[in-house]
Order: structure tokens, then sequence, then C-alpha cells
């Protein structure tokens, strides 16, 4: 199957990219999820719980295979060694589900939750008795798996330790949904409790910050993949082989050896198919969760630009009432400039006209002394020179 990428999808990953670089240039992506920002109690970020996670599902499906192993390589009882191989096989694909969830705070809860409920099934639930001499294997490895996932829950809280109330909480969940099955199905954590975890953070900064965690989690799903791809398809082989084999013409005690052979043989001639369409399957599933990854990137991306343009129309709207109110100022300044240059203008004609009328009355004065004493000089030589 091509797993390569189309152009048009090239096209939308780099201007996805674009918009991710372009948010982290005008806002600064969170550390932390919504359910975390919602959890105040939460210490750690929300890529640091991710990888804790990511880290102890795969401790927890190294756990179950161990003990699977375990009961299959000290027991002869066909329904044992059957129960054994379904639990690999049906148990950890469970576990890497809920370490893959977005929002890490919901993957630790939801991985607790499974070690919970895990531990039910093989103490008090459906499978108390499905693995004979070897159930306490299966409960030793149960309760490593829920220490493990109650040292992920604890170790990111402030406190260092989960809360009486929540512990309890996730107990009680866990006894109403049981694992029922020896394909053990579980409802998961996430189903009931979606909006009491405030998973309600649409704003810019988040929709970055779940579109990062969804491309880190097709990473992680991917290193799921090549770790257990083939363990997987070998187990179901053999599955299959033990089912074959369980026929009821070979089931009897008194079955023939002919018989036998033969459905061995019709299981030998359809092996290669099978694994064919255990190789299509799993390839169809890879597809599945690439197009969920694809999925909510798109979405994500619509929500991304709806922020953005949310964000560019209330900073343009900042922008116009700010030059409105710079205009606004600029004509008040200007008035009261204009208005202090006339009362300088009217001041300064004032002093002028003073002025001029000071000059004016000195000359008056002035000339009036001059043609008094000249008037007076004239009186004084006029006697003197009479005959």
């Amino acid at each position: 199957m091509n797993l390569s990428l189309s152009r048009p999808t090239a096209r939308r990953l780099a201007l996805l990219s674009a918009l991710a670089l372009l948010a982290g240039a005008c806002a600064k992506v969170p550390t932390q999820s919504a359910s975390m920002q919602a959890a105040p109690e939460v210490s750690s970020s929300a890529a640091l719980i991710q990888l804790q996670a990511f880290e102890t599902g795969r401790a927890i499906s190294t756990l179950i295979e161990s003990a699977a192993d375990s009961i299959q390589a000290a027991s002869t009882d066909v329904d044992v060694r059957r129960n054994a191989l379904l639990l690999k096989i049906s148990a950890i694909p469970l576990v890497q589900e809920a370490a893959l969830r977005i929002d890490p705070v919901i993957a630790a809860a939801d991985l607790y939750a499974f070690t919970i409920q895990f531990s039910d099934y093989v103490e008090i639930g459906a499978g108390k008795t499905s693995f004979g001499a070897g159930q306490p294997v299966a409960v030793a490895a149960a309760a490593a798996a829920e220490q493990a996932a109650l040292d992920l829950v604890s170790g990111n809280l402030r406190s260092g330790q989960l809360s009486a109330n929540s512990e309890a909480h996730l107990r009680a969940w866990a006894a109403e949904h049981p694992m029922q099955g020896p394909a053990l199905r579980r409802a998961s954590f996430l189903s009931s409790d979606w909006k009491a975890l405030g998973l309600s953070d649409n704003s810019l900064a988040a929709s970055v910050g779940n579109m990062e965690r969804t491309l880190v989690n097709v990473t992680y799903r991917l290193s799921y993949l090549n770790e257990t791809l083939a363990a997987q398809a070998r187990w179901n082989a053999e599955l299959a082989g033990g089912e074959a084999l369980r026929a009821p013409a070979v089931d009897s005690l008194v079955g023939t050896v002919s018989t036998s052979l033969g459905s061995v043989g019709t299981f030998a001639d359809g092996f290669p198919a099978f694994l064919d369409g255990w190789r299509e399957a799993l390839m169809r599933d890879v597809d599945r969760q690439r197009v969920l990854a694809f999925e909510a990137v798109a979405d994500q991306r619509v929500a991304l630009e709806a922020a953005l343009n949310l964000e560019r129309e209330v900073l343009m709207r900042q922008v116009r009432e700010e030059r409105i109110a710079a205009f606004l100022s600029i004509d008040s300044v200007t008035v009261r400039t204009l208005d202090r240059s006339a009362a300088i203008l009217r001041r300064l004609i004032f002093q002028v006209a003073l002025s001029a009328a000071a000059v004016v009355a000195l000359l008056l004065g002035g000339g009036f002394v001059l043609f008094s004493r000249w008037r007076a000089a004239s009186l004084q030589r006029a006697p003197s020179g009479a005959p």
C-alpha cells in the first residue's frame, strides 16, 4: 500500500505548518492542555505527561505480555493457553489506545482506569478463573500495571499523591464498567466523563497545542505499531491455528489422526490467505488511524483559522479605535494651540499699540516742551531789541 502523501496533502500540511509558525509568532503555545487548565493541581507540562503516558503504556504492555507468556508456558490446558493468548491480543491494543488519548491528562486517567478494570477482571470479575493455576501470575501483573499507572498519575500532581476522592471515583466507575469476556471488552473512562474533564478550551493557543499533540501522537502510534505489529500477527496466527485444531472433528479425544491431519492441512492451506487478510486488516487500521489523525488536524486547523480571524478583527478594531483617538487628540491639541496663539497675538498687538502710544505721547510731550521753551526764548528776545 502506498503511504506517501499526495501533492495537495503536502501543500495542506505546508500551509498548516505556516499557520502554526504564524501563531507561534504572535502567541505562545501553552504547555498545558484543556483539562490541565481546568485542573490546577497538575504540575507537569502536557508534553512531559504525554511522553510518560506513552512509556507507561509500553511498560504495562510488557507486563501483560510477560504474564501471558508465563501462563502459556506453564499450562497444558487448552482453554487456559487460549485465554492467555487472547489476553495479549486484546489487552495490549486497549493499553495503547488509552495511552494515546490526545489530552495527556485523559490518557493518564484512562490508563489508570484500565488497570483498575483489569485488576477487578482477574480478581473478582469475568476472568477470575480464566488462567487456572496461572491466575496468581495474572493478578500480580494486574497489580504491577495498576501501580505503574498510579505512579504516572501521582507523579504529575503537585501533592505527589492522588486524592482519596478521585481514587474512589475511579474505582466506583471501574466497578460500574467491568471488563467482559476473554476479549476484555471495556468502556473507556473518556466516554463517561468527557464534559466533566473540562475539554472546552478552543482558544488560538490551545488549538495550536492540540495540533502539536496530535502530530506527536501519530508518531507514538506508529512506534507502537512497529513494536507490536509482528507480534500481533504471530499471536493471531497462533489463535487461528488453535481454533482450527479445536474444530468438532478433532476436539473429541477419540478423533482419528487422519482427521486431525486433515484439519492441520486445511489450516496450512488457508494460512497464507489468513496472513494476507490479517496484513490487509492491519494496513486498513493504519490508514484509519492516519485518516483520523488528519481529520483531527483539519478540525484544529479550522479552529485555528477561526481564532486567527477573530483575533485579527479584534486587533483591527483596536487599531481603528486608537487611530480615531489619536486624530481626536491631535485635533484637540491643534485647537488649543490656535487658541493660545490667538491670545499671544492679541497680547502682542496690545503691547505694540501701547508702546506706540507711549512713543507718540513722548514725542508730543517733548515737542510741546521744546515749543514752550522756544516761545519763551522768543518773547525774551523781543523787548530787548525794540527802539
